[in-house]
């Protein structure tokens, strides 16, 4: 039974306190679609608050969907929200603008440099694996009969045995605890992301990630009119104060994190740190969404928890197989409280935003390859060895250059004093990404030394010599 007085958090204002309590209380299952709560009356009694506040904080949980008020009957835990209709307003503008913005004009920048001199530049923007290195699974062969009857008798989550196929590697390889989740398949982290988003979010909420970050360059949050807000991570420092605050200012519904091998740093946090933005979170009633598509890259010895493994109630952790085998494999997937789940798949089947049932057997037979965790173990010391040896090189060339050597992932993460130094690279033939892309200065770029073979390693080291 709730004791509605003895739970009430202790903060101000005091109707915010209301807010955070039932939401804790939706989310634990202590109140449940359908249900009646006490009269207003009742809890401004138990609450020793005026019923204004009482109101204001059940008007304002209406707004957001979770409450319904029916006249004459009450106050009603909202059942699973109906989707908004389809045909809302365009807002064209937003979307020429996040179309042309300077990431993007960026973007196909090194796009043009790439396509204008393939052969001489030594690419070191690039975002994905070199073909050399991604793992050989051999050839696919297919029964078409089968994969007819398998599209027959395909999940609204996604083709079964793929979502067998991940469940048990979640459950062994991260740990996660899967009781009272969905799995479900999406289009690659990116689609992951934008369902998410539009499926629990309105034009005008706030989100908040760490910065810099690849975050920073995606359109899906301008698209959809959401806000956003940085939140510095920097030398494995994430800045949990000015988290709060960032929590508090902007009233944030949803931290967006990618904790192991973060995308443009190489940062991992430490199991420490996780907790203590776990706790944080939950504190603020802040969901968060975990991106862990560098989770294939983490060797044993290195491991730590994913956020979904320690919060499965609070965390909806998104993960792809892009990084591995290619950023055409558009195959991601969603874990997320059942709840959330269901909302999710509401919305992408409402957008038509089911992936392939081709891609996904072929993403089921390359997991289930024999081939892939020898792959797997093949990439990540390959890595590791040219990480080392790009360090090597900087160290020796540029010792002004400051930066780690993470323990997995693509990424060299570079701070230096130049600001023209994109340009000054690009004149040696050598392609950065620019630390603006990622919400940081003129004097940070990004590193892929996943494109660093020998031979490419030797011309790196005569560029940098000269």
């Amino acid at each position: 039974m709730i004791n509605w007085s003895a739970d009430l958090p202790d903060i101000k204002p005091k109707y915010q306190a209301i807010i955070q309590l039932i939401k804790h209380l939706i989310q634990t299952d202590q109140l449940i679609p359908g249900q009646r709560l006490p009269a207003e009356r009742s809890l401004a009694r138990w609450f020793r608050v005026d019923r204004s506040t009482v109101t204001r904080a059940l008007a304002e949980l209406s707004t957001q969907d979770l409450l319904v008020k029916k006249r004459g009957s009450g106050t009603f835990v909202a059942e699973l929200p109906h989707l908004k209709p389809l045909t809302v307003n365009i807002n064209w503008q937003t979307m020429l603008e996040s179309a042309t913005d300077n990431n993007t004009l960026a973007m196909e920048e090194l796009d043009q440099v790439r396509e204008l001199d393939r052969n001489k530049i030594i690419d070191g923007a690039a975002n994905e694996l070199p073909s050399d290195l991604i793992p050989n699974l051999g050839t696919f062969k297919l029964n078409w009969q089968a994969y007819l009857k398998d599209q027959k008798h395909a999940s609204s989550t996604g083709y079964l045995d793929l979502i067998k196929t991940l469940s048990r590697q979640q459950e062994i390889q991260q740990k996660i605890d899967l009781i009272k989740q969905t799995v479900m398949i999406a289009g690659g982290a990116e689609q992951s992301l934008l369902l998410v988003l539009s499926s629990l979010l309105k034009a005008g909420d706030a989100i908040a990630f760490t910065t810099p970050s690849y975050f920073n360059s995606t359109a899906v949050f301008r698209t959809l009119g959401i806000n956003t807000y940085g939140v510095p991570l920097i030398h494995s420092h994430f800045d949990l104060e000015k988290l709060e605050e960032v929590i508090l200012k902007h009233r944030i519904k949803l931290l967006i994190l990618n904790p192991t091998f973060q995308n443009p740093t190489g940062e991992t946090l430490t199991r420490n740190q996780r907790q203590q933005v776990l706790a944080l979170c939950q504190k603020y009633q802040v969901a968060i969404i975990e991106d862990d598509v560098f989770g294939w890259l983490v060797n044993d010895q290195n491991s730590v928890p994913t956020l979904k493994s320690l919060a499965p109630e609070n965390v909806i952790y998104i993960s792809s197989l892009s990084k591995l085998l290619g950023s055409s494999t558009r195959i991601g997937w969603i874990i997320a409280p059942q709840a959330i789940g269901q909302r999710l798949l509401q919305v992408q089947k409402q957008l038509d935003m089911v992936p392939s049932m081709l891609a996904q057997e072929m993403v089921n037979s390359a997991l289930t390859s024999s081939e892939f965790s020898l792959g797997l173990i093949k990439l990540t010391r390959e890595l590791q060895s040219r990480r080392e040896a790009v360090a090597k090189l900087f160290h020796k060339y540029r010792p002004g250059w400051n930066f780690s050597v993470p323990d997995g992932g693509f990424y060299l993460w570079i701070t230096q004093d130049d600001s023209d130094i994109f340009n000054k690279l690009l004149r040696k033939r050598i392609l950065v990404k620019p630390g603006t892309i990622y919400g940081a200065t003129k004097n940070e770029f990004r590193f892929n030394v996943a494109r660093m073979d020998a031979k490419r390693l030797k011309e790196l080291e005569f560029r940098l010599m000269n």
